[in-house]
């Protein structure tokens, strides 16, 4: 694929499995929270209970939807007002509980072969990210391989939207189909890119078998494939 001159990562289940980590982090943030809170105002916390309050902010403040960090705090903020807590009371907790959950969060697990993967890569391509998650890519051991990072938070509407995807090409200058596009989401990744004229590459972390066709130029199931597609001719 000589015509290629970057890439562009998706990083959640893409660079990394992420349920497990965002587990281990609001475990975390809940052990903290009791530490610091009356046992009353923890009562019946759990992640069940943590997400039901979250929908809840999410379809009174349907524009905070993609912003994760927002949404975590107005979480937690009404989880301790519902629960007695005076307003400045429940945003100090829901700093401290969300320090607790971001810190734990950057803990991820690359998938095999990441890591010699993109320093392959990092050698030939620039390299960049797009994602609708808060990890923050550049404070983590991979981000040395990586120019730039690209959270939704910080833009209008998250991935399918096009929005992100052009600052990237804008940052990287160039052209859509002078860019590869790695991502596990049909949707958000695959579509999302494909819309713009980027090459796309679905990886399929899941073994997901989906029903229809998958509309990317290419499928793995290990990022060391990258490597062979790279080689292959436009």
């Amino acid at each position: 694929m000589k015509s290629i001159r970057a890439l562009t990562f998706d990083l959640d289940n893409t660079l990394w499995e992420t349920d497990l980590s965002i587990l281990k982090a609001e475990d975390a943030m809940a052990a903290h929270l009791r530490r610091l809170s009356p046992p009353a105002w923890m009562e019946g916390f759990n992640l069940d209970t943590f997400r039901a309050v979250r929908k809840q902010v999410v379809e009174e403040q349907p524009a905070i939807a993609h912003n994760l960090t927002v949404v975590r705090r107005e979480t937690l903020i009404r989880w301790f007002e519902n629960h007695g807590a005076t307003k400045s009371i429940a945003e100090e907790l829901a700093s401290e509980g969300f320090r607790m959950f971001y810190e734990e969060r950057q803990k991820v697990e690359p998938y095999p072969d990441t890591v010699e993967t993109l320093e392959i890569l990092a050698k030939t391509y620039p390299l960049a990210a797009i994602t609708n998650g808060n990890a923050d890519l550049m404070a983590m051991p991979l981000g040395q391989y990586f120019q730039f990072s690209l959270q939704s938070q910080h833009f209008p509407k998250p991935k399918p939207d096009p929005v992100m995807f052009k600052e990237a090409l804008r940052r990287l200058a160039i052209q859509p189909n002078q860019c590869l596009h790695i991502g596990d989401d049909i949707e958000h990744d695959v579509m999302g890119a494909n819309r713009l004229g980027i090459r796309t590459v679905w990886f399929n972390t899941r073994a997901q078998v989906p029903e229809d066709n998958v509309p990317a130029d290419h499928t793995i199931t290990n990022l060391k494939q990258l490597l062979d597609i790279l080689k292959s001719p436009d």
